[in-house]
């Protein structure tokens, strides 16, 4: 059976894009804007991602106790030129130092296939005390502007009603009370100390049924007075984007910290040894803070003025269209990129509507993400690339591309369009070999010329080499197959690439057993007792990271045994209690001293594996 030359051709680009990178065919990459930071400064690491495939591994950012990391946001290249595909995803992570002292960033790594994990260099940084200088803590710049809260909200700075002034209080607004359906929304939480804090403080996000949350990466701490009284202010920020109209309530956080309370023994005292040993130099009093539940009404978009072919989108966003090149012969390859760039749900933005383009063939699109994060909210663009062959010459025109949105800021709908795109294609050596096809006539009605010489007749019969190789793949039969499985199982990919992509958690917990049977393997089969239980942890960190759909980093096990009674309260009591032993065991091994804790690392992967075995069953339940 021979099939058509551009299904073919089809077949072939699905068998491209579906081809798997080999390990040596990915890198990664880490950097730090700085290797010295104050304790209220932050550091930023960026981790690229690239190789020669269309699909490329996440990093597995490492356990790293001495900061907090958020997430702010990621940047993608994609490139298919002359049949070699290439591509780069940038990842940005924002870290807020905890402890002052020397602090290094272990390797972030990915899984290349075939067993091979590629790692970064580990980073070394030093976190040093705030300069106390009367300023604004270094990298802190002027605030900006403030935008007013909701009616009936209190104030950013007030402390909660029926205090006047507390030593550490948190509050919690919203920058829209009334927003539509996708509209971005700004959670701000802000906790406020004037007196010194012993320890690292631990904050539990709200419950946000109803919406889709991003992370905002952290500003710098501020300082402010209030009513006479100076205080400290740290703030934690969330873009959410309400899925459903209607009240919505957006669940309390909590914030719990231990506030400093002076010298805790005499030092005159005749037992002071005694209460030295027994209570220490210094009391702590534990303070759990908690904000209150906002209720955000969510609007439908209005069905006025809804142009047809609206997908969705809410936001604010501009459009651009371009080729790589504006002249071109028949069967040259052309790349179209469209860009959707702006602020808003990027994430949320469906496939772009291409105009008819029967003077083409045109391959599947591939989009890439471009998305940064910042105080204002999520932006970035999102940029969709389609491989166009010419199939006729003369002077062609691409169509405007349009793009309909919702403006939430001026409540209308906005229809954008592209400039339409001129090109010149020339005739292809197709054309200029004698070919026969349909060629379109150019553009002032001038005849376009098929040959250019006159085929002479031969007297012997020579077969180019070219043609003997084709006949050879017509001949092959059944072996024209294969492509078109190859481009089933592309759209059968691109259907489970999508309900993940629309429900990340629930596939993320699906793959969490896996993911930690595979760590404990590695942690089995390495040779330094030390790494190998660093894995066995992470193992054991990344599967309740993964089923609860939490970062790993920063993950305490008083969060874990919360997150276990209220997604399994049936869990029985005993399973509470190994996994107290297995984690303080493993905490214990990993950060005492080198030479004074021995553990085996192959009981301590038993004890793992078994413990999440269980706790699987438990949560499938």
């Amino acid at each position: 059976m021979r099939l058509p030359p551009g299904l073919r051709r089809v077949g072939v680009l699905a068998a491209l894009l579906l081809v798997p990178g080999s390990a040596g065919a990915f890198s990664i990459t880490a950097s730090v804007n700085r290797t010295s930071v104050q304790i209220d400064e932050q550091i930023v690491l960026s981790v690229q991602v690239s190789g020669e495939a269309a699909n490329l591994p996440d990093p597995q950012l490492p356990s790293m106790p001495r900061f907090n990391v958020h997430a702010a946001g990621r940047s993608q290249n994609f490139s298919f030129v002359n049949g070699k595909i290439s591509s780069a995803i940038e990842y940005t992570y924002v870290l807020v130092p905890r402890m002052i002292g020397n602090a290094t960033i272990p390797p972030v790594a990915i899984d290349a296939g075939g067993g091979n994990i590629l790692r970064t260099d580990p980073i070394a940084v030093t976190v040093l005390r705030h300069d106390a200088t009367g300023g604004a803590p270094a990298g802190a710049g002027a605030p900006g502007p403030q935008r007013a809260p909701p009616a009936g909200a209190p104030p950013p700075g007030a402390p909660p009603p029926g205090e006047n002034s507390p030593d550490v209080f948190v509050t919690a607004t919203i920058d829209d009370a009334h927003p539509f359906i996708n509209q971005q929304v700004l959670l701000t939480v802000r906790f406020h100390t004037a007196v010194p804090l012993l320890g690292n403080i631990e904050w539990n996000p709200p419950a946000t049924k109803g919406f889709l949350n991003e992370d905002l990466p952290p500003p710098p701490p501020q300082e402010t007075v209030i009513k006479g009284r100076r205080y400290s202010v740290s703030e934690i920020q969330m873009a959410l984007f309400p899925i459903e109209s209607g009240p919505l309530t957006i669940g309390q956080s909590s914030i719990r910290c231990q506030v400093h309370r002076g010298m805790a023994v005499d030092p005159f005292a005749a037992d002071f040894f005694n209460q030295f040993f027994s209570r220490g130099i210094t009391t702590a009093e534990p303070k759990t803070l908690s904000t209150r539940r906002i209720t955000v009404n969510a609007r439908p978009l209005p069905e006025a003025g809804k142009p047809p072919g609206f997908a969705g989108a809410v936001g604010e966003f501009r459009l651009r269209a371009e080729t790589d090149r504006s002249e071109a012969a028949v069967g040259d390859a052309i790349n179209l990129t469209v860009t959707i760039e702006g602020k808003g749900n990027l994430k949320g933005l469906g496939e772009i509507a291409l105009p008819e383009l029967p003077q083409f063939r045109a391959y599947e699109t591939v989009s890439s993400l471009n998305q940064s994060k910042d105080g204002t909210g999520v932006k970035g663009s999102k940029v969709y690339k389609t491989v166009l062959v010419p199939k006729v010459s003369g002077d062609i025109v691409i169509l405007p591309i349009k793009l309909n949105f919702f403006d939430p800021k001026a409540e209308k709908y906005v229809s954008l369009q592209s400039d339409p795109i001129p090109l010149k294609i020339a005739p292809g050596q197709t054309a200029a070999a004698g070919a026969t096809g349909y060629q379109a006539p150019a553009a002032n009605g001038a005849i376009l010329p098929v040959t250019e010489d006159i085929r002479h007749v031969h007297d012997a019969m020579e077969v180019p080499t070219l043609h003997r190789l084709e006949a050879a793949l017509a001949g092959a039969g059944w072996a024209h197959l294969f492509p078109l499985l190859l481009l089933f199982a592309a759209s059968g990919f691109a259907s489970h690439r999508g309900r993940s992509l629309q429900d990340p958690a629930r596939w993320r917990a699906r793959g969490a057993l896996a993911k930690s049977r595979k760590r404990i393997r590695e942690g089995r089969s390495e040779r330094d007792p030390q790494r190998a239980t660093q894995m066995i942890s992470e193992a054991l960190t990344g599967y309740l990271a993964d089923k609860f759909d939490r970062p790993a980093s920063g993950l305490t096990l008083r969060q874990v045994l919360d997150l276990l009674k209220q997604n399994a309260p049936g869990l029985p009591a005993g399973h509470l209690e190994q996994l107290k032993r297995v984690w303080n065991e493993l905490e214990l091994f990993r950060f005492a001293p080198a030479g004074t804790y021995h553990a085996d690392p192959s009981s301590l992967a038993d004890g793992v594996g078994e413990l999440v075995r269980a706790l699987d069953e438990e949560l499938r339940r």
